[in-house]
């Protein structure tokens, strides 16, 4: 009897173990499923799917006819392989065996409901598929510039959209109702994987439900619609991007330009200060260091990093100034940047009232050198005439673009706004709310965890920003109460001379300042979450402190003047406590942190060091939705749009911290 329980109890642990090998290779992929013909579908099947997405995702709205039949294809092939496969396992008696066991259940269950999801998810490729097609049958039909033609593109798509969503609920319903305990590392990882592509689909569909939904009031699709747009010279550089150079105003009448033109900001400033003697009082930093006793205008009404905040400033400004009080729908924001993607896709444009021909590459460089003519004085409006006829022009050209660079104009378009290089306010709430679930508003975000932003504003009459290059390390230490002591080390670098050899000479001279100023003097302001303590500002190696601490678009704001020579480097460092800034009532607890860009900078490098506390195992760690290497728990990255770091942890033993209250 003996012998007889032992020879079952082997029998049993083998079914075990084939099952858990057929549920494994099932999802994995991986060699050892019990029978090759499942094998061979959900392989070619996995294949096929990729495949397809791969070819879509690369090729993009450009994606030549015979590709998409091609994509169609795979992915029809894909769904008969995975459905044959569902089949067999489905039909398993081992499979049906397995089920009822505790542990092995689950891992069937998980790999059952993955194939059901990979068959899902072609049925979502063939509607992106019909999709494109409809978008290029617009494109390829329809004459006329792109702004006329958004609209008609979005109604376009909406069914497809629409199959695409229900679509996507349901895989996001059967995702829901998945449990993630106690499975395998293959069937995990692919969980993980997932879950990437779900968010990544979500955002994509969800961008299109918010274009969908901005588009037309935009657009003035329901009537003419009249924008101020802020011109802001990002070599000069203030909150929301930089100076503002000039001004325009954009009338738009369903897509239609009906009103473009453009101005010097500075020729309505000294009308006004004539015409009313009217003097606005700047900003504190902004008056000692710049301004001194002249009133703020048009010009400064960029000093504040949160655009909706510089939208109604300059609105404001701009009607004072002007003595102008036809209705503002909101406010566009461009810069340098703006111009040179612009004219990436546009090709060169001339500027015929100058004989000057610009391109991406050299727009920056000969729109400061023609508006600093050596003779001009800093109250000669008319040296900016010729950034006025630029920016009309680019921005003429962009939005007349034909059918053959509507991608490449969508696409820059959506770069220049998720880099906060386009900037929009619309006055319109429901219109405005779809701008800021795009990102492309430049408000402060308001978010729960931790939160930096770096401000810089050159307050020296330099445009040292061309050439000051900037570098942020942070480094979090989350103590025993899940408190966050943080310490920001901004460093400067300011290698004029380098750069300098490679440039034409007056513009080498003309960067360094009008006068004889030779170095680049930078009011630096931190945002930080409000409730935050400053502990320490040091300059170099000397504690500083800070010159203001306030609280502004819901932040506590500390800022510090410094100046920092030609061909010289200097390090800002800030350091501050954020009370409670790990969320204990998760599980695991989490550590959220947003660094949010400043409009119109560069790439600005970023490294990002998170220390656990001593009680704490920190077990994963995600920018912007990724998995990152746990190794150091440091993070190199950029901000060439704003960061998202998530770190997750466990207690490592029973000393773990009770919750702050208030």
């Amino acid at each position: 009897m003996l012998k007889q329980r032992i020879v079952h109890r082997r029998r049993q642990r083998s079914l075990a173990i084939g099952l858990v090998v057929a549920a494994v290779g099932l999802l994995a992929i991986a060699e050892g499923f019990r029978y090759a013909d499942a094998y061979h579908n959900v392989s070619d099947g996995k294949d096929r799917l990729l495949s397809a997405a791969r070819l879509m995702e690369d090729r993009g709205l450009d994606i030549q006819g015979s590709e998409l039949d091609a994509a169609e294809q795979s992915y029809r092939q894909a769904h008969s392989d995975l459905d044959a496969a569902f089949g067999t396992i489905g039909s398993d008696p081992l499979t049906f065996l397995g089920r009822r066991l505790p542990w092995l259940g689950a891992q069937i269950g998980a790999a059952e409901d993955l194939l059901d999801i990979g068959k899902e998810g072609t049925d979502i490729g063939l509607a992106t598929v019909e999709a494109m097609r409809s978008y290029q049958a617009v494109r390829d039909t329809q004459a006329g510039p792109l702004s006329e033609r958004v609209t008609l593109l979005l109604e376009t798509v909406q069914p497809h959209a629409e199959r695409v969503e229900q679509g996507l609920v349901a895989v996001e319903a059967r995702r829901r109702a998945m449990s993630d305990d106690g499975l395998v590392s293959p069937i995990d990882s692919a969980l993980a994987d997932l879950d990437y592509h779900i968010q990544e689909l979500r955002d994509r569909l969800d961008n299109y439900r918010r274009a969908s939904r901005l588009a037309p009031a935009l657009l003035g699709q329901d009537g003419p619609r009249t924008y101020l747009i802020l011109a802001h010279d990002n070599t000069e550089m203030l909150g929301s991007g930089g100076f503002i150079l000039v001004y325009g105003l954009l009338t738009l009448d369903r897509g239609k330009i009906t009103r473009l033109y453009f101005d010097d900001v500075h020729s309505i400033y000294h009308d006004w200060r004539q015409r009313t003697g009217e003097y606005i009082e700047p900003p504190r930093p902004l008056k000692g260091y710049l301004l001194r006793d002249w009133s703020m205008g048009l010009g400064e009404a960029s000093w504040w990093p949160d655009f909706p905040t510089v939208a109604e400033q300059a609105i404001e400004l701009y009607r004072r100034e002007s003595g102008n009080d036809e209705p503002i729908d909101g406010a566009i924001g461009i810069n340098f940047y703006t111009l040179e993607k612009l004219l990436a896709v546009t090709g060169p444009v001339t500027v015929e009232e100058y004989g000057v021909t610009v391109d991406s590459g050299n727009v920056t460089e000969q729109t400061l050198i023609i508006t600093h003519p050596e003779a001009a004085r800093p109250w000669e409006t008319d040296r900016y005439d010729f950034a006025a006829y630029l920016a009309e022009e680019v921005i003429n050209r962009a939005m007349g673009i034909g059918p053959s660079q509507w991608t490449a104009m969508l696409e820059v378009t959506n770069a220049l706004g998720e880099e906060k290089n386009l900037l929009l306010y619309l006055r319109d709430p429901q219109a405005q709310q779809a701008v800021a679930e795009l990102g492309w508003d430049g408000r402060v975000q308001r978010t729960e965890g931790d939160y930096l932003m770096v401000a810089d504003s050159s307050l020296n009459s330099t445009k040292l920003n061309l050439v000051v290059q900037p570098s942020i390390d942070l480094t979090v230490s989350l103590d025993d109460l899940g408190n966050a002591r943080n310490t920001v080390a901004i460093t400067y670098s300011n290698d004029y001379s380098t750069w300098a050899r490679n440039q034409d000479p007056y513009l080498a001279a003309l960067v360094v300042g009008q006068s004889t100023l030779t170095v680049y003097g930078d009011y630096l302001r931190l945002l930080v979450p409000p409730g935050s303590s400053l502990l320490e500002v040091r300059e170099g190696d000397t504690s500083v402190g800070a010159e203001d601490v306030w609280q502004e678009h819901g932040k506590t704001v500390v800022g510090r003047y410094f100046a920092l020579p030609i061909d010289s480097q200097k390090t800002l460092t800030f350091t501050h406590t954020v009370p409670a800034a790990l969320d204990t009532s998760r599980d695991p607890f989490v550590y959220r942190l947003l660094v949010q860009k400043q409009p119109g900078t560069a790439a600005v490098p970023l490294h990002i060091k998170v220390e656990a506390p001593r009680w704490a195992k920190v077990v994963s760690l995600e920018l912007d939705g990724q998995p990152v290497g746990l190794d150091s728990l440091g993070v190199e990255t950029d901000l060439r749009r704003d960061r998202t770091l998530v770190v997750r942890l466990t207690p490592q033993r029973s000393e773990i911290p009770r919750r702050r209250e208030g």
